[in-house]
Parts: structure tokens; C-alpha cells; sequence
């Protein structure tokens, strides 16, 4: 394999990221206990903040509407049941709530975040996000492994100009989605490496983590946005949850995804 990076660089920003992981982690589990925060051990927010206005709870009677977005991951692909993340969700959904569930999986294979966008200007895409009770999706990993023609081939130069191009798309993909819809729960799966049990770990963890960092914080700014983390789902767990393309989640792996994501919804 030929890595063509800044490995200095990328051997700091992995550091920092993993660093930002750890706390991104770490603040999502205390988001899931309210206890936490009630009893005053969550971190108070900043002087100057402006208080983020919680989405809507999503509807207890009649039937509910998913709205899914993205790419392959969204879709499913790798889970022998055809079913992914969203469609484990799904079940676990209707089982939990005793409702009928409506679902629209609207990802394509391969897209990317400039593809979504797009996607997000047709009449048909926008009158169903409108009318979802709920929202996820996932986008980023074509950007990131797609910028130079080669998951092993990352170049620095790329790689940057593809990281700042998904920062500038994701903004506003999540302003679009708040302004089609303005009371859905919305939920962003984040990334997570498959390559991290291969010579490429660290290469590609650094600017997974990075990115991971960045949606984060660009989330939350955007009223009702969760990042829901998988990265510590997968790592050093490669080849027990990732399919034999060595790229997406076997079926056990997007349970796992599909578990986190219902913590979230709790």
C-alpha cells in the first residue's frame, strides 16, 4: 500500500481527535442519563449561549413517518437481510411504540454530500421530509474515501479540499432539513473506519475523527440535531462487524448502529 499524506500532520490531528472522541462520547452517554443533568454534574452552558429549542416528541397515536437519507450505509448495504440500520430501527420502533410505521429510505448507493443536497431540491424529497415525524441519515464517508480515486492513495491536498466541501455541505444540508421540517427529531449517524485493522489505521482514523468532531459541532447549532457516535462500535472490531467488503457493517454491525440510535431516540 502507497499513503501519500502529511503523516506528521495527520499523526497530530489523529491525537486530537481521539481526544475529541472520547469527550464527543462521553457527552453523548450523559445526554442519554437526565439525571446527570438534573443533579447538576453536566457541564453548564457557555456565557453567552443561546438555549436550543428541543424538537418535537415524536407522535404517540396514529402512524409514524421515518424519512432516511445518504448513502449505502442508510440503504443497508452488507446486512444479508437486506434490513441496515434503518430498517432494524424500524422494527425496534413499531415494537417498542405498538404503532404501524411509515418508511421512506431515500439514500443512494455511493452518494455524496453535494448529492444530498441536490437530492434535497426535488418538489417529491421535499414534500416528504416536510411531513416526517423523524428524520436520519448519513453522509461523509464517499467525501472522505472517494477524494482521490483510492482508499489507500489519501492525498493531503484532496483530502483537505474534501473535508472543507463536506464542512460547507453539511451546514447546509441540516439548514434545509430544519427549514423543511421544522419539528422532526433529526439524527446523524456518524462515521466510523473500516480500515482500522489495516497499514491504513491511522492514516484514515485521523480524518474520520476529525470529521466526526466538525458534524458535532456543527449540529449543534441546528435546533433538534443529534450526532449519534459508532465509532467506538467498530474499532478493533473490524472483522467481527463489518461485511466481507471490508467497508460496511454485516448485519451485526448495523445492529449495534440501530441499538445506539434507539438509545438516542430514548
Amino acid at each position: 500500500m502507497h499513503l501519500r499524506t502529511g503523516q506528521t500532520l495527520w499523526r497530530t490531528t489523529f491525537t486530537i481527535s481521539v481526544l475529541s472522541l472520547l469527550l464527543f462520547i462521553a457527552g453523548f452517554l450523559l445526554a442519554l442519563n437526565p439525571f446527570l443533568l438534573r443533579s447538576g454534574q453536566g457541564m453548564a452552558p457557555s456565557a453567552g449561549s443561546k438555549p436550543v429549542a428541543p424538537s418535537a416528541p415524536l407522535p404517540e397515536q396514529g402512524k409514524l413517518t421515518v424519512v432516511a437519507l445518504g448513502d449505502s450505509l442508510t440503504r443497508g448495504a452488507g446486512d444479508a437481510s437486506g434490513l441496515g440500520y434503518v430498517g432494524l430501527v424500524r422494527e425496534a420502533l413499531e415494537k417498542q411504540r405498538h404503532q404501524s410505521l411509515i418508511l421512506h429510505n431515500l439514500a443512494i448507493n455511493g452518494q455524496q454530500s453535494s448529492g444530498l443536497l441536490a437530492q434535497l431540491e426535488q418538489p417529491q424529497i421535499r414534500r416528504l421530509v416536510a411531513d416526517a415525524d423523524l428524520i436520519v441519515f448519513t453522509i461523509g464517508g464517499n467525501d472522505l474515501f472517494q477524494q482521490s480515486g483510492g482508499v489507500y492513495q489519501l492525498d493531503e491536498k484532496k483530502l483537505d479540499a474534501a473535508m472543507n466541501s463536506l464542512t460547507t455541505n453539511f451546514g447546509k444540508i441540516l439548514s434545509q432539513l430544519r427549514e423543511l421540517n421544522g419539528k422532526a427529531p433529526i439524527l446523524y449517524t456518524a462515521l466510523y473506519n473500516p480500515f482500522g485493522d489495516t497499514e491504513a489505521a491511522q492514516e484514515t482514523a485521523a480524518p474520520v475523527l476529525a470529521w466526526n468532531g466538525k458534524a458535532a459541532e456543527i449540529a449543534s447549532r441546528v435546533p433538534g440535531v443529534m450526532v449519534v457516535p459508532t465509532y467506538d462500535l467498530f474499532v478493533q472490531k473490524e472483522n467481527k462487524y463489518l461485511y466481507t467488503d471490508h467497508f460496511h457493517p454485516n448485519h451485526a454491525g448495523y445492529q449495534r448502529i440501530a441499538d445506539r440510535i434507539m438509545q438516542a431516540l430514548e
